[in-house]
């Protein structure tokens, strides 16, 4: 690297967001709660689906105490569909310390934003310097990219982090950090897929000049997947469900389930689980099977439909009638396409 190539950077970059940087809604403020829900919003997720979850958000909840005092059922009904639930639940125990430790007022530096469950480097440095100018870089999965392929280094996400403090302009340091991720989200895309030509970088960049785009960023080592096997019950006479919530910690926390038993079990199994509960008159049907994606594992799911002739009271789940199923019970995208299968 050198001053030239890193000037470059800075003002083709500030160039570029000046031009075109999106029309996003997130952007229209410099409050450091809503810059706080979009940064949570969008990861893992793409803009154009994060964007009405994020007005509805904000009209639901507009400040950061109106989060605090929110009802949980509520909050992850509102966030159905986006999934990784565990960030609305982290953003909710995190709305509740900044009441209470800090006053009401989000954090005004990076050091302080990452006392707050949920919240790591990334989003620490884009609340901190979107909403309140500090010196720090946010370095995600397209920033990691877009630096990578421009220097022509072979360096981790993590390793990137002080060499991106270092090359931050002396000004404008949000819009410098969100240009970047512009960039990497529009045009130095992952994979084959890049659109150089379009580049505001492209007289500079490395890794175009050398034929190395394939090639960076370097991409870390992927962890051993695993798989889990299930059967999913999803019992039902006609005007009811029976549901049964998740345990606090661990993946989809504190959501509703139809009942899920560990190992795929056969009908006759399943005929002998439920008799234990003193049925009458049960009909089991098979329901398609599926596998349901985690980050590091899969779950590898049977499923059956069992019809019953009246509601019974079964110990550890809950009655739920189809509208409030509807309406007040969260279940994950897992357990919600089971429902069309109701017949």
């Amino acid at each position: 690297m050198n001053k030239y190539t890193t000037e470059y950077l800075q003002s083709s970059l500030l160039n570029y967001y000046s031009s075109f940087a999106r029309d996003l809604p997130w952007r229209k403020t410099k409050d450091p709660y809503c810059i706080w829900v979009s940064e949570i919003m969008l990861q893992q997720t793409q803009v154009k689906t994060v964007i009405p979850y994020y007005e509805r958000f904000i009209q639901k909840f507009p400040t950061v105490k109106a989060l605090s005092v929110a009802n949980e059922d509520e909050l992850l009904k509102l966030w159905e569909g986006l999934g990784y639930y565990s960030r609305v639940l982290n953003m909710h125990k995190a709305s509740k310390m900044v009441v209470n430790d800090f006053n009401g007022i989000m954090p005004h530096t990076s050091t302080d934003l990452l006392k707050l469950p949920g919240i790591g480097l990334y989003t620490a440095g884009a609340i901190a310097s979107i909403a309140y100018e500090e010196r720090i870089s946010a370095v995600d999965g397209n920033v990691h990219r877009v630096i990578s392929r421009y220097f022509g280094l072979s360096l981790t996400k993590e390793a990137l982090v002080p060499l991106m403090d270092e090359i931050l302009p002396l000004s404008r340091i949000g819009d410098f950090n969100q240009a970047i991720m512009e960039i990497g989200a529009l045009i130095c895309l992952p994979n084959s897929t890049p659109q150089c030509l379009s580049c505001p970088l492209k007289e500079h960049c490395v890794a175009l000049s050398s034929n190395s785009i394939d090639t960076l960023p370097l991409k870390p080592k992927k962890l051993k997947r695993t798989k889990e096997l299930f059967t999913m019950l999803m019992i039902t006479d006609d005007d009811y469900f029976y549901l049964q919530k998740r345990p606090s910690k661990g993946l989809l926390a504190n959501l509703w389930e139809f009942p899920l038993l560990e190992g795929h079990l056969s009908i006759d199994d399943v005929s002998k689980h439920l008799n234990t509960f003193d049925y009458f008159n049960l009909e089991i049907q098979p329901l398609p099977n599926t596998t349901h994606t985690f980050t590091h594992k899969d779950w590898d799911i049977i499923a059956y439909q069992i019809k019953i002739n009246k509601p019974h009271l079964i110990p550890g789940l809950t009655l739920v009638s189809k509208d409030d199923l509807k309406h007040h019970y969260t279940l994950s995208s897992l357990f919600n396409k089971y429902q069309e299968y109701y017949r």
